[in-house]
């Protein structure tokens, strides 16, 4: 994987989407009927390096670790991962535990005192570890396209950002997996949005 870095090298409507700020769950939720979050894990787990050290906390530190399909009429459009400490995920960031099929987005963008950080961006070739986490995670989830299956076999564009709570950081990471040919920015982003929500 390429290192984050603050350029985006995405072309088109795609980086567009890269780079807006506001919620990605209320943009995507605009360009269809249904919009719906498909948790694929969540739980314990040692940070990796580099979100240890993006998180400023030192390696092999225990996180916690959510995993996310956000979909648009039941297509895979983003691979999401959001991770912090497993004791900020007990206090500053315990919302998350209890989210279930809702979107971060809910915590993030609903909630006061809550900052963002500048986003960063990076490229997944198809041989990298987070890459073949992704490909096996489309394989087996619901109604996959095959124009998203064929996506895989390039790179993928990634963004990340820091949100800070009570001093203590939620790193999240979105990968835009579905084909360059989707990302047509929506016509409008209207506050009833989290209307469509899928329960």
């Amino acid at each position: 994987m390429k290192p984050w870095t603050s350029r985006n090298f995405a072309r088109g409507p795609l980086r567009n989407w890269l780079q807006a700020s506001g919620s990605l769950s209320a943009r995507l939720a605009a360009t269809g009927s249904v919009f719906s979050v498909q948790v694929l894990r969540q739980g314990r787990e040692a940070l990796t390096p580099d979100e240890a050290q993006a998180l400023g906390v030192a390696r092999g530190c225990a996180g916690y670790a959510r995993e996310v399909l956000l979909r648009v009429d039941d297509h895979a459009r983003v691979f999401a991962r959001s991770v912090t400490t497993h004791a900020d995920s007990l206090g500053a960031w315990r919302s998350v535990r209890g989210l279930g099929t809702r979107p971060l987005a809910d915590v993030l963008f609903k909630r006061s005192g809550i900052s963002r950080g500048p986003l960063s961006y990076t490229q997944l070739a198809p041989t990298t570890v987070l890459r073949r986490r992704v490909s096996q995670h489309l394989h087996v989830s619901l109604n996959p396209t095959p124009q998203a299956h064929d996506n895989l076999t390039r790179s993928l564009s990634a963004r990340r950002s820091a949100f800070e709570r009570r001093g203590r950081p939620l790193l999240v990471m979105e990968v835009f997996i579905a084909p360059s040919s989707v990302w047509c920015a929506p016509s409008r982003v209207h506050s009833h949005a989290q209307e469509r929500f899928k329960p």
